[in-house]
C-alpha cells in the first residue's frame, strides 16, 4: 500500500464525514434503551466484524432483551441472551446479498452483557447518568470501563463516538494501528492497548496526526478506519 495515495484518501474521506455530520446522534436526547443497543453494539464488535456486531444487536432488541426496565431483575438473562445468540444470523453479505452466518464467542459475549445489566442497573447506575456525571470525554471513558462488562479503552471510544458525545477520542482499532505502522513505522501490539495509559500515549501521536488533516480527531479515526479497511481488503484479493 502507498502511504501519500492512503492519506489522500483519508483526507477526501473526511470532507465526505464532514459533510454528512448532520447524522450524527444527539446523545443527551437518546433513551437508555438507545444507548444500551449502541453499548451492545460496542461489546460485540470487539469479538466480530462491524456489521454482524449490529446484527446480533438488532436480533436482541427484536427479542427484548436491550430494554433496561425490562432486563431490571430478570434472573434468566445471561440464558435468554445465550439462546438468541445460538441461532443463525443474516448479515450483508459481498454483491448486495446476504450471508448466513453463527455468531462466535456467543457463551462470552451473553456473560458480558449480562454482568453489565446486573452490575450496572442492580446498582441503580444508567449509562445516561454515567454520562452525565462525566467532566470530560475522558472521564466519561474511564467510568463506561468501569461499568460496561467488555468495555476498554478502545470499545469505550467507539460507543462515545457513536452517540455523539465527543469527536476528540480515537477508536485505535486494528486498522488505524495498521496505518500507523504504514506511514510512521510504528508497530503495537493490540493486547496492549487494554491499559489506558498506553492508549492514552498512542491516543495522542494519532492526534498529533490528525491535526495536519485539519479535522477533528474523530473524523480522522473514523476515515482512517474506513480507508484502511478497503485498502487491505483489495490488496488480499
Amino acid at each position: 500500500m502507498n502511504a501519500e495515495i492512503i492519506n489522500r484518501t483519508i483526507d477526501a474521506m473526511c470532507s465526505e464525514i464532514k459533510a454528512q455530520g448532520g447524522a450524527a446522534l444527539n446523545w443527551r436526547l437518546l433513551t437508555e434503551d438507545e444507548m444500551l443497543y449502541e453499548a451492545a453494539i460496542c461489546i460485540f464488535g470487539s469479538q466480530m466484524q462491524f456489521e454482524m456486531a449490529v446484527a446480533t444487536a438488532d436480533r436482541l432488541r427484536e427479542r427484548g432483551l436491550l430494554f433496561s426496565k425490562q432486563l431490571t431483575g430478570m434472573t434468566d438473562c445471561e440464558v435468554q441472551v445465550l439462546d438468541a445468540l445460538s441461532q443463525p444470523l443474516s448479515v450483508p453479505g459481498k454483491g448486495g446479498g446476504v450471508r448466513t452466518v453463527m455468531p462466535r464467542f456467543r457463551n462470552r459475549l451473553a456473560s458480558l452483557l449480562a454482568t453489565t445489566v446486573t452490575e450496572m442497573y442492580g446498582k441503580g447506575h444508567s449509562l445516561r447518568r454515567l454520562l452525565f456525571a462525566a467532566d470530560n470525554a475522558k472521564d466519561a471513558r474511564k467510568a463506561l470501563m468501569l461499568n460496561v462488562w467488555g468495555f476498554g479503552p478502545k470499545q469505550a471510544s467507539l460507543f462515545l463516538r457513536r452517540i455523539g458525545y465527543c469527536a476528540d477520542l480515537a477508536v485505535l482499532d486494528v486498522h488505524v494501528l495498521d496505518y500507523l505502522h504504514l506511514t510512521r513505522g510504528i508497530r503495537i501490539a493490540p493486547s496492549r492497548l487494554g491499559r489506558l495509559s498506553c492508549y492514552e500515549e498512542v491516543e495522542d501521536t494519532f492526534r498529533e496526526i490528525a491535526s495536519r488533516f485539519g479535522h477533528s480527531l474523530g473524523c480522522v479515526d473514523l476515515a482512517t478506519w474506513l480507508t484502511m479497511r478497503v485498502a487491505k481488503r483489495e490488496a488480499y484479493l
